[in-house]
């Protein structure tokens, strides 16, 4: 007997004789090495398979998370480009009614600017306009020798209705905003004058021009020259006096223009 085989029997169930199978150990133990390792590697393949489905799914949680964060935070920027337009439109109003407006509010002004680029293309015009009719701009920089002054009438000895910017002669005056020239003349106290129009019952007068280079009825744009500062009319030296008034109401231009 060959201790190194082991033998098979195949009973058929015809009248056939049987078989029988000599097996040799060595190739039964290869066989079944090999059938263990291709299942190992079978679960080794299932396994991984497994962990990257299950990484497969995170990757789509987290991109579902990033998306959901992303979208809350456009509409966390909305929120806040909507809240500074309503601080600007508060500002605006507060400015109109003759309220206190601090430096720090219009800073504010400055932040809508920035916000603004963000909005829409039609938004951001329509915001850009609106902005552009407040007198904000200083229409020229100097030392600021006389203030506003309200007294109780307009003819009061006391009473002045702008304020003073001394300037060299021929310095550019620039639109404090946007709006159309409602005066470009001549008055012996003002000498060469030209008022704005901006809407909102707002105007601007820029007064004691050595010569105007717009004309009544002209669309003048915020920062546009309109004249070129002087000493003409009831004046002592070269300076622009600047006047800004709601509903015909003389009111101070330092609430208006940005510090």
């Amino acid at each position: 007997m060959n201790k190194g085989r082991f033998s098979i029997i195949i009973v058929p169930h015809d009248l056939k004789k049987t078989r029988t199978l000599r097996v040799p150990y060595a190739l039964f133990y290869t066989l079944v090495g090999l059938v263990g390792a291709g299942l190992l590697i079978m679960l080794i393949f299932v396994a991984s398979y497994g962990s990257l489905l299950l990484r497969s799914r995170e990757g789509l949680i987290y991109k579902k998370q990033v998306e959901e964060l992303t979208k809350r935070q456009e509409h966390m920027g909305e929120l806040r480009r909507n809240l500074a337009q309503l601080r600007a439109m508060n500002l605006q109003v507060r400015r109109m009614l003759g309220l206190v407006v601090t430096p720090q509010d219009s800073l504010a002004m400055v932040q809508v600017q920035k916000e603004r680029r963000g909005l829409p293309p039609e938004l951001r015009m329509e915001q850009a306009s609106m902005l552009r009719a407040i007198p904000t701009f200083w229409p020229v920089r100097g030392f600021i020798t006389k203030r506003f002054r309200a007294a109780g009438a307009v003819r009061d000895s006391l009473f002045h209705g702008g304020i003073d910017i001394a300037v060299d002669r021929g310095t550019p005056v620039r639109a404090a905003a946007s709006g159309y020239v409602t005066e470009a003349e001549w008055s012996d106290s003002y000498g060469y004058y030209a008022q704005i129009d901006h809407g909102y019952g707002i105007k601007t007068l820029y007064a004691h021009a050595d010569m105007l280079v717009v004309m009544k009825g002209e669309r003048v744009e915020q920062g546009q020259t309109i004249a070129y500062s002087g000493n003409t009319g009831n004046s002592t030296a070269p300076h622009l006096h600047f006047e800004v008034t709601q509903n015909n109401v003389p009111v101070d231009p330092l609430k208006y223009l940005l510090q």
